[in-house]
């Protein structure tokens, strides 16, 4: 009931933030069969160079910190499912992992969605709309003794963005693809079953689309980092 309740305020809380940042939270392994892992924390969206200029790509990636999670579920000894929010966005995920030497190896496949906002402007006007992608991480990691756990990894997405600039009324239609692709770099420290989390993901990203009757290409580095608590049940 407590696991339940923790990923419904999860859900809830990442509804009323808009920055679309997308944190691994990757860990060491997959999830320990019939485990359950939960993860609680925060996660920044920092776009630099032409992806931080600019109104049209407004719904499409801005800036911005938000609430982010996981649950985790360990159907196997090497495959484990989950659920990870971040933002008002969520995406469902499968993971496998194996040995590889002293090390652990796990790749994952996840397909992702949810709502697209702008912050409002100076009139109060807000835009809005859906966002919808795939997600592919691949991670080599190492943990000491279970107290400290470490990562490094490279993940690849691609995202489709439809929606509304501005009010209904004379708003702009929107609707955009992404690429993006890069690496991220994490550590956990904690004892047993409870460990904190902190990883910084570097991503390179292109978009072009239109906003209106105005097409656009925007290119860039994108910065996610992101800090949690796991607690492992």
């Amino acid at each position: 009931m407590g696991q339940r309740a923790l990923l419904a305020a999860l859900l809830a809380s990442s509804a009323t933030a808009c920055a679309p940042a997308l944190p691994s939270f990757a860990g060491s392994r997959t999830t320990p069969a019939d485990r359950v892992d939960v993860v609680a924390g925060m996660a920044a969206r920092v776009p630099t160079g032409d992806l931080a200029s600019g109104d049209s790509l407004a719904l499409a990636g801005p800036a911005g910190i938000a609430p982010a999670g996981a649950l985790r579920v360990g159907v196997s000894p090497e495959l484990d499912m989950g659920l990870v929010v971040s933002s008002a966005s969520g995406r469902a995920e499968l993971r496998y992992g194996t040995r590889v030497g002293q090390l652990r190896a796990h790749v994952g496949l996840a397909g992702f969605g949810g709502y697209a906002v702008t912050d409002p402007d100076a009139n109060g006007a807000q835009g809005s709309g859906w966002r919808a992608g795939a997600f592919v991480p691949l991670t080599l990691a190492f943990d000491v003794a279970g107290i400290l756990e470490a990562w490094v990894g490279a993940r690849f997405a691609f995202e489709r963005v439809e929606g509304q600039l501005g009010p209904m009324a004379m708003g702009l239609a929107s609707d955009a693809w992404g690429v993006r692709g890069g690496g991220v770099l994490g550590a956990a420290l904690g004892f047993r079953r409870v460990h904190v989390l902190a990883e910084l993901a570097i991503d390179g990203e292109w978009w072009s689309g239109h906003a209106g009757s105005v097409a656009f290409e925007r290119a860039g580095v994108s910065l996610t980092p992101a800090f949690a608590l796991r607690v492992r049940f």
